[in-house]
């Protein structure tokens, strides 16, 4: 039976007997606000991940979110060992798993922390249901942000909400708990559970990078760093943070800690947050443009055109090393992410949907919130208007890869040429993909096509006839 203690803190808690802590998005047993809570309340905690079909059907990749997911769960359960616990990990719908735990074991409650994505959401609520048909205990919390986004008041550009999530407290980090107690289950391990599903090495990103990184990384040089490729200049965290490997608490302490004053790595973190709290008073814009006036452009959608932008050949090489990166590395530099973008939705005058969709399938941190915010952002419809910007993959080039070094690593057919020439694939031919279109052409035609006017059937035929494409 339950009982009540009065904790250290003066707060009455409730002790259950037996409770369930439920993982998601936040694989670590370090700062994990839910979890604390579920050991501090209970008696024995049963850690269980929900491994649903739902979830195994995004990672298409041919194997490079998969492999860093089955390690992050690896390195979720060695962490819940050395606390003397053990991960529980079952594959089914967590609606009919939940349940059946909380008859099977007399489970008193279940503990989570919050979801805010629109599947995640959907989840919680048909859990928390049964949970309450069941007469058991539902608790969650706010774990995933700093600022939750629902705790400011609707804003649609980003400085507004910036200078007041700047003035709201942020919560310090929790420790992992000392120990958890679990019940004694005949559970297949992990790797049992997961070994059918890895299908590639996990190269790139270890899991235990994040403590690594957060000690070594210079803060407060990532103004000066973060937008030259070639360089280690960006935290690379992202993979982490999408996942929960390491909390976003753990990382605001680190940046402050390298740059009191709020330094430029700070704002990266309020954009992210920045991007929920649009989809939260603004859920249609998941596959709806942001501007009314930019829900109406008479998109090109070339299939042809598409395809060498996916495939890295569109004859830009700045384009082409970006697209290039992601596929080899599930991952691509942020200052890349603006380049290609913008050449898909302004050089190509494609649908912005079309690249979120080809980066869901192979961004290892890819975050269906963040970057439904971050394309219609590039494609000139979303919140937090901008002049209408037009990236040259020329000027692009030239300014943050001068020495061709980033282009190289991706593109090692243009090792011997020199960097004039391969920054003006326009002027000089390369031993290498013609461009697919000329960028100042396409630029004019793209003023058109977002000041909605009409453009020209036969001028499109035209210019796909230039470059021999049909």
């Amino acid at each position: 039976m339950p009982g009540i203690y009065f904790g250290r803190d003066g707060k009455r808690r409730m002790i259950h007997g037996r409770t369930i802590f439920w993982f998601k998005r936040d694989l670590r047993t370090d700062d994990n606000t839910g979890l604390l809570n579920a050991v501090r309340d209970s008696g024995e905690v049963l850690p269980l991940y929900v491994l649903e079909e739902s979830i195994l059907g995004k990672y298409t990749d041919g194997g490079k979110r998969l492999g860093f997911f089955i390690d992050a769960l690896l390195n979720l359960e060695a962490e819940l060992r050395a606390l003397g616990s053990y991960l529980l990990v079952l594959r089914g719908k967590a609606e009919e798993i939940i349940p059946a735990l909380v008859n099977s074991h007399k489970i008193e409650a279940v503990y989570t922390n919050r979801a805010y994505g629109f599947s995640g959401v959907k989840r919680d609520l048909g859990v928390e249901h049964q949970c309450r048909l069941l007469g058991v205990a539902f608790r969650k919390y706010d774990d995933t942000f700093l600022v939750p986004p629902h705790e400011i008041d609707q804003r649609k550009v980003f400085t507004p909400f910036y200078n007041i999530w700047q003035g709201r407290k942020k919560n310090a980090p929790l420790d992992a708990p000392p120990r958890i107690s679990s019940p004694h289950l005949q559970a297949s391990p992990v790797e049992t559970m997961t070994r059918d599903l890895a299908r590639a090495e996990n190269r790139y990103w270890p899991a235990g990078f994040p403590v690594t990184r957060l000690r070594d990384f210079n803060f407060s040089d990532y103004g000066m760093t973060r937008d030259f490729p070639y360089l280690d200049g960006t935290s690379r965290l992202s993979p982490y943070l999408r996942f929960g490997l390491v909390s976003v608490r753990r990382v605001y302490e680190a940046a402050v800690s390298a740059s009191p004053e709020p330094g430029p790595y700070i704002p990266e973190l309020a954009w992210r947050e920045f991007w929920y709290h649009i989809m939260h008073y603004f859920p249609e814009t998941r596959g709806l443009e942001f501007q009314e006036k930019r829900r109406n452009i008479k998109w090109i959608n070339s299939e042809n055109w598409y395809d060498a932008w996916r495939e890295g050949r569109t004859g830009y090489p700045i384009v082409d090393a970006g697209m290039r990166q992601l596929k080899e590395e599930g991952w691509m530099h942020n200052r890349l992410r603006m380049i290609t973008a913008s050449f898909l939705t302004k050089d190509l005058i494609t649908d912005w949907r079309w690249g979120d969709r080809h980066f869901s399938e192979h961004l290892v941190d890819y975050d269906e919130t963040v970057d439904i915010g971050n394309w219609q952002w590039s494609a000139s419809c979303g919140a937090d208007p901008q002049p209408f910007r037009i990236f040259n993959p020329t000027l692009q080039s030239q300014n943050y890869d001068p020495e061709c070094l980033y282009i190289k690593k991706y593109i090692p057919e243009l090792q011997a040429v020199e960097p004039e020439k391969i920054h003006n694939p326009l002027t000089y031919k390369l031993p290498y993909h013609r461009p697919i279109v000329n960028h100042y052409e396409m630029r004019n035609l793209a003023h058109e096509a977002y000041s909605g006017g009409r453009i020209d059937d036969g001028y499109i035929s035209q210019i796909k006839k230039d470059t021999g494409l049909p």
